[in-house]
């Protein structure tokens, strides 16, 4: 059977139960790629799951990364997937209870390190679903929401959650969510416990995102209160034109689209950018620090000469975990004072910061391997090009290279090998257009002219040094 973007104008379609958009999870954006690429396997006739195998130069074209994404992303992923579960939340007898769902069953890949001739063959996952996740991903008759892949494909983790929340409700146009609902259903309540920085890190990028690559246009974004709290977001939006649609796509290119972030009027710009950095944290914390733990505000503002936001967010973080905890003896206030003075941490802390330098480390790895990559690609360009020019100066340098790997008996072996499979001599023809033979010609040209392409090695490996001992003094232990 076809693929669904060979039958319907490139259309891959979504399709997921409502219970499952509004489930709690948190699937990084590698987990999510992978995820979706198997529900595009899934047809509206499957009446049960099949062994789905995902292809990682599948996933690099369907989601427009560069090859120099490693299979490894890939594996890790789908690794990790295994150990994720999905939580349904529902009613009973007016209690909430919810249901945890493992999403997978198995998952086979190609073990790490394998390298060698034909191993793109083997860069593939085949990943089985649990039985379990049945109603929310087969058979689907009502209470379902459907999309298009491609609305998603270039959204991160949380735009994706935003725009399944919002597509939802796309008959009607509006949506309201509250931010403790938001927060449980992204597993985030640990990470962002204020407003503002929940609003900012999450939402307000997810606006831009859905705006700028999906056919929904978020057209208000309404904070809404109780008291001086705020609680929840009222989203209005609409479906873009096709106009609009094509243009998001980079199929036309055009104005880009109204994103309503920020656009503050003047009254709203003198209270929500404070003259000064303390101002700042004071309005930003104030609501934590001032009416809940009881610290009086000149105190506050005392305290906050010299500290950072995040040094504030932890002290209030560490302060709510031992207020749960019964670890606090005397007051609220003092506790917090003492612990924003000393930068009091706790395992949870210690267990994010352990996190946070892990990802950051893994993100200068990754850098690190790109550059490198860049680097080989262009010692392969300047090879290439040294070749082209030696052979045009003496046409005969290939023969001479060609005779040279006959009298090699290790490529020879694989030379009389070709020559069985074909039923003659290799004509120099042959040794263009197989890619294997004219590998081992390039390579015993250089072999040949060594004296010729050795400032290009000497260039490569002076790089890859100064690259290796920069990386280094930055980041002793990568």
């Amino acid at each position: 059977m076809k693929r669904k973007t060979k039958q319907n104008k490139g259309i891959t379609l979504i399709k997921k139960s409502n219970q499952l958009i509004e489930a709690r999870y948190k699937f990084d954006v590698w987990e999510t790629r992978i995820f979706l690429s198997v529900l595009s396997f899934i047809r509206r006739e499957d009446e049960d799951f099949k062994t789905y195998r995902i292809w990682y130069k599948d996933v690099i074209k369907t989601f427009g990364l560069t090859s120099g994404q490693s299979y490894g992303f890939l594996r890790d992923a789908s690794r990790s997937l295994m150990r994720k579960v999905f939580n349904v939340s529902n009613e009973e007898n007016g209690f909430q209870r919810e249901t945890e769902y493992h999403i997978i069953r198995s998952v086979n890949f190609l073990s790490e390190g394998e390298k060698g001739r034909g191993v793109e063959y083997q860069e593939y996952i085949d990943i089985t679903f649990d039985p379990q996740m049945k109603p929310m991903l087969l058979q689907l008759q009502r209470n379902f929401t459907a999309y298009d892949l491609r609305n998603v494909v270039k959204l991160g983790t949380y735009p994706v959650r935003i725009y399944e929340l919002l597509k939802q409700y796309e008959s009607i146009g509006e949506r309201t969510l509250g931010f403790e609902e938001m927060k449980r259903m992204f597993e985030l309540s640990e990470e962002y416990p204020l407003f503002g920085n929940f609003f900012q890190k999450v939402i307000a990028p997810s606006v831009r995102e859905v705006n700028l690559h999906t056919d929904l246009n978020i057209t208000k974004v309404e904070k809404l209160k109780e008291g001086k709290k705020i609680t929840a977001l009222r989203f209005v939006f609409q479906r873009k034109t096709e106009e609009e649609l094509r243009t998001a796509r980079g199929e036309l290119i055009g104005k880009s689209l109204e994103i309503p972030f920020p656009n503050p009027s003047a009254k709203e710009t003198s209270m929500e950018r404070p003259e000064t950095e303390k101002d700042k944290l004071f309005n930003l914390f104030h609501a934590d620090v001032v009416q809940k733990f009881g610290v009086t505000p000149s105190v506050f503002m005392e305290l906050l000469d010299g500290c950072t936001e995040e040094q504030v967010a932890q002290a209030i973080r560490v302060t709510r975990r031992a207020k749960a905890q019964n670890q606090i003896k005397s007051s609220i206030a003092g506790f917090f004072v003492q612990a924003l003075k000393g930068g009091f941490t706790d395992p949870k802390e210690e267990e994010l910061k352990r996190r946070a330098t892990e990802e950051q480390q893994m993100a200068k790895r990754e850098e690190i391997r790109l550059k490198l990559e860049t680097l080989k690609g262009e010692l392969a360009g300047n090879i290439n090009d040294k070749i082209r020019e030696l052979t045009t100066a003496n046409p005969d340098l290939t023969n001479q290279a060609i005779e040279a790997l006959y009298e090699n008996p290790v490529s020879k072996s694989v030379i009389d090998e070709q020559e069985k499979t074909l039923f003659r001599e290799l004509t120099i023809e042959d040794f263009r257009q197989e890619r294997i033979l004219r590998e081992m010609v390039k390579a015993k040209i250089v072999e040949l002219e060594r004296d010729n392409f050795s400032p290009l090695y000497d260039s490569y490996e002076e790089s890859v040094a100064l690259l290796k001992a920069a990386s280094h003094k930055f980041y002793p232990n990568i």
